[in-house]
């Protein structure tokens, strides 16, 4: 074991053991009083200072550059990846108000302690390839079957490959969300779509724990329609100039806003809204205003 390898083991070792223990102490505080998961008065009073300065009576393009512009300044703490999850998603962020978390696209409950080892194994197998392959050497499907046995239980609703995995994009804990390997892989970088004859939400059954369906280069999630869309329009305010073009023309805005119109804002999305607006120092517009979508021009 080099010496490199030695010290990561140790930062990660500790990192996990604080994950842990957060985890552990937020699910205790949740149990013992309501509102720590989420204080409507609190989020009221800070929803208030931060849209202060913004004049909502703007035309609609107007509002988008106010918008984009609040939303980019007061993103001070721009949140590397390997802390944002672990560090503050499965721990804290992405709780649900029973203390587990929920896969995003399958409405699966899972124990963040799960969430926090599993992925504290995968890095740890890919710090450990890293160390025993050369990857330049290595054929490109090869590198591919790799990456795809190794998946975390995080999912960016924007690919990675839309913005060349680039920070501080990568770590926007705005659009990251709990999501099983076997989703996250059902996914891929296909932009979300809305088959006809998949009605999922509409079903006797309900959501049954899919990950939803996957045609050709589209998407559709069984579960998270709303949130998903939320968080990709705030995206689209945040980062206008980011995604490249190819994947930025398969964006299908009207089917977003749709979405985002049929499943309203939820009190675990208020939770995750302010959550990150304490670590971050930024908020998405959607969710505190969810009538935006009716007055910006894109």
């Amino acid at each position: 074991m080099s010496e490199a390898l030695r010290t990561d083991l140790v930062a990660w070792d500790l990192a996990f053991h604080d994950a842990l223990l957060q985890a552990e102490e937020h699910k205790r505080r949740i149990q013992e009083n309501p509102t720590h998961y989420f204080d409507e008065a609190e989020d009221k009073e800070t929803k208030e200072a931060y849209y202060q300065t913004l004049s909502f009576e703007q035309d609609g393009h107007e509002l988008y550059q106010a918008l984009h512009e609040l939303v980019k300044g007061t993103h001070f703490h721009q949140i590397p990846y390997h802390e944002s999850t672990s560090k503050h998603l499965y721990p804290w962020v992405d709780l649900q108000e029973n203390g587990m978390l929920k896969s995003i696209y399958a409405g699966k409950e899972q124990d963040p302690e799960e969430a926090i080892k599993h992925d504290y194994q995968v890095a740890l197998e890919k710090r450990k390839m890293a160390e025993t392959y050369s990857f330049n050497e290595l054929p490109p499907h090869t590198i591919t079957e790799m990456e795809q046995k190794l998946k975390y239980n995080c999912e960016h609703v924007v690919p990675q490959s839309w913005f060349r995995k680039q920070e501080p994009m990568k770590g926007d804990l705005h659009h990251l969300f709990t999501c099983e390997p076997r989703c996250n892989s059902m996914r891929s970088n296909h932009p979300y779509h809305d088959f006809a004859e998949y009605t999922p939400e509409r079903s006797v059954a309900g959501i049954r724990d899919a990950c939803g369906k996957q045609e050709g280069n589209f998407f559709e999630p069984e579960y998270g329609k709303g949130i998903v869309a939320r968080a990709t329009l705030y995206f689209l305010i945040r980062y206008p100039e980011e995604i490249q073009n190819e994947f930025y023309h398969q964006i299908d805005r009207t089917l977003l806003i749709r979405w985002h119109n049929e499943f309203p804002v939820s009190r675990y999305e208020k939770h995750r809204n302010q959550a990150i607006y304490v670590i971050q120092g930024n908020r998405n517009p959607f969710i505190d205003f969810p009538e935006l979508t009716d007055k910006i021009e894109w």
